[in-house]
């Protein structure tokens, strides 16, 4: 038996909990709101939260959001309020406070508040004139002011300083943490998720030229759970200006809101469009809704798990904190650009950030983020780069479910690239308890949850299309230093939990007062196949061996497969392929490895017994020739 290297190691913790489950109707889809809402909700409002709770507020639903079909886009241009200091998504006048002016931009040239009139709903180019009246001037993407009669006063745009964003981020970790949540009128705090799913931002009112750039940018309503003020600037020609809340941007359909007025509501976070799949379509590319949430798509992808600005202290003894974004400016693109960028403010109660996203759209669509912290307090745990996931069962765990579907999940499994070059494939798993898997390392190279299963016929779901969803691959950039890659498995009995959290965790933690600087690119991939140039471990499936009499032992029988790259050349001399197997605290025997004529590749057979001391193992496997290495390494803990 093999001894574990010390590039790694398992930290794994088992505590048994309850479940808050959340209902499905059949295989419904259920909305991006449903899916951030579940987590979110509760997040907000638990003050102190106990272990037993902790799995609660890392729960996520997931399914989606949007109309299906291609949507083409217009242009439309908002006016801003005359105020400086206020936000560009104004709160309720009764519910204001501190905080919600915290929140304002922060290129904004001061002004009498007093002076703020009420915003007004952005039209269509060709509705308006320019008069003495009204002054408002044509954006140059041709979209029009509002018209005379309305007489709004707007603010005059000014210059915009990336710095300031980062500028603004320090000014606030100085000041005492505001809760940025603010009461919603009662409709809109009592919609359902499915309601809520059913305000449509008016895809006729996008913001920028679509013809000219491609992109098209799209708001989301405040309601639900969505109750932070979102302030949502554009950033044209290096001038930046505020978006006023107007309700005429959305359709209310049928929750019976049209009537309504909600003048003084801000927005819950955008999304943006691009034509992906074919130069005449308008498909989602990234979506910005919900704490510090955020997805990217690529071309021929469907939602599916989403990154997180940040993680504080997930998973820890104290409860998780939910940090949220609560201001963006939003750089218009250029013609013919294939590149838009985002800044963002996050705050939480002992940090704040500045964040950058430059988002390209294409096959594979990449996002390369920019973030500086700076910590109003220490940190026990800071997770960075954050990709949240679900797992409910796959190939190694499908009969605790009755369900037509062969397998359920957006992501099958962790792969990590670490700092001497190892690739490690850790299949995900929906355990029984609890469990946090730690991965040493020293200046990563990569790491991702990936959904490398892209055959329909296992998962059969013509719904949620499981086949189609990407993967996300986090590119470090610099070096990280010491830490840790961590994997996160909650329990859950539903599809609709978001219940697999990977993130990287500093060895040295944050301090009051500090601040950190962290860059790193994700990309909406495939199954990784083209990350590196080993063969892939592609399946994993257990079964259990019983004792056969007083000498032969219960056993776990381990099957895993690996294909791809170089490994056909290598299989003409099958009997000097080693499958290089290793186990802590247990004993491997009957080792086998055969070809797979049916799936490709190569079928590793092993069986797997505990030696009584301990009652959990750490598992390896790779497959070589000579002193070659053909594979990634599978890896997983096991307990007895």
């Amino acid at each position: 038996m093999l001894a574990a290297p010390d590039s790694y190691q398992y930290a794994v913790t088992l505590l048994p909990r309850s479940l808050r489950k959340t209902s499905l109707a059949g295989n419904t889809p259920i909305s991006w709101e449903t899916q951030t809402g579940n987590m979110y909700r509760f997040q907000k409002r638990v003050t102190s939260v106990s272990v037993h709770a902790l799995l609660a507020v890392a729960l996520a639903g997931f399914l989606t959001f949007g109309a299906g079909g291609v949507v083409h886009a217009q242009d439309s241009t908002a006016t801003e309020t005359s105020s400086g200091t206020q936000p560009a998504a104004p709160v309720q006048a009764e519910t204001a406070s501190p905080a919600a002016e915290s929140t304002g931009p922060a290129v904004t040239p001061s002004s009498n508040a007093s002076e703020q009139t009420a915003p007004v709903e952005p039209v269509a180019a060709g509705n308006a004139e320019t008069t003495a009246e009204n002054p408002v001037q044509p954006a140059e993407d041709g979209a029009a002011a509002p018209e005379a009669a309305e007489k709004p006063a707007v603010s005059v745009p000014v210059a915009f300083d990336p710095a300031q964003v980062i500028e603004r981020a320090r000014n606030l970790a100085k000041q005492p943490f505001e809760n940025p949540h603010r009461d919603l009128p009662e409709a809109l705090a009592n919609l359902s998720s499915d309601n809520y799913a059913k305000i449509r931002f008016k895809s006729e009112k996008a913001f920028f030229s679509q013809a000219n750039s491609g992109f098209a940018l799209d708001l989301y309503h405040p309601g639900n759970m969505y109750d932070v003020p979102v302030a949502i600037n554009l950033v044209r020609d290096g001038q930046v200006q505020a978006v006023p809340y107007s309700a005429g941007l959305f359709d209310f359909g049928e929750t019976g809101l049209s009537g309504n007025d909600f003048s003084t509501q801000g927005y819950a976070g955008f999304r943006l469009r691009y034509p992906l799949g074919n130069v005449a379509g308008s498909d989602e590319l990234a979506t910005f809704l919900g704490a510090s949430y955020f997805r990217i798509q690529g071309r021929d992808q469907v939602a599916g798990q989403m990154a997180r600005g940040l993680t504080v202290d997930l998973a820890g003894p104290s409860g998780e904190e939910i940090p949220v974004f609560r201001e963006f400016w939003i750089v218009a693109p250029k013609e013919g650009e294939r590149k838009i960028t985002v800044f963002a403010l996050l705050d939480s109660v002992r940090l704040t950030g500045a964040y950058r996203f430059d988002i390209r759209p294409g096959n594979n669509s990449k996002v390369d983020v920019s973030s500086t912290l700076f910590f109003r307090d220490r940190v026990e745990k800071i997770g960075l780069a954050p990709l949240n996931s679900m797992f409910l069962y796959g190939e190694q765990k499908r009969r605790r479910f009755e369900d037509y579907r062969g397998e359920v999940h957006s992501s099958d499994g962790l792969l990590i690239n670490n700092g001497k070059g190892e690739w490690l494939w850790r299949p995900l798993d929906n355990p029984a308890n609890l469990q946090i898997s730690s991965f040493l390392d020293e200046n990563p190279r990569g790491f991702g949850l990936l959904q490398r299963d892209r055959n329909f016929d296992h998962y059969q779901d013509l719904d949620t299309r499981f086949d189609q969803q990407p993967g996300y691959w986090v590119t470090p950039k610099g070096d990280w230093g010491k830490g840790h890659v961590e994997l996160v498995e909650i329990p859950s009995p539903s599809e609709s939990n978001d219940n697999i959290v990977a993130f990287w965790v500093p060895q040295n933690k944050p301090e009051a007062g500090s601040e950190l600087t962290v860059e790193y690119q994700i990309a909406a991939t495939q199954d990784g196949s083209d990350l590196h140039k080993l063969s892939q471990a592609t399946d994993t499936r257990i079964m259990h061996i019983p004792s056969g009499g007083d000498d032969a032992q219960a056993a776990t029988r381990f099957i895993l497969n690996f294909a791809g790259e170089e490994l056909e050349y290598y299989l003409s001399d099958l009997d000097n392929l080693q499958a290089n197997i290793s186990a802590s605290n247990a004993e491997i025997r009957n080792i086998r490895l055969m070809k797979d004529p049916e799936n490709g590749g190569v079928r590793v057979m092993f069986d797997l017994i505990g030696t009584g001391e301990a009652q959990s193992s750490n598992l390896r496997a790779f497959l070589q020739y000579d002193d070659r290495v053909l594979s990634e390494t599978w890896t997983m803990p096991w307990v007895f």
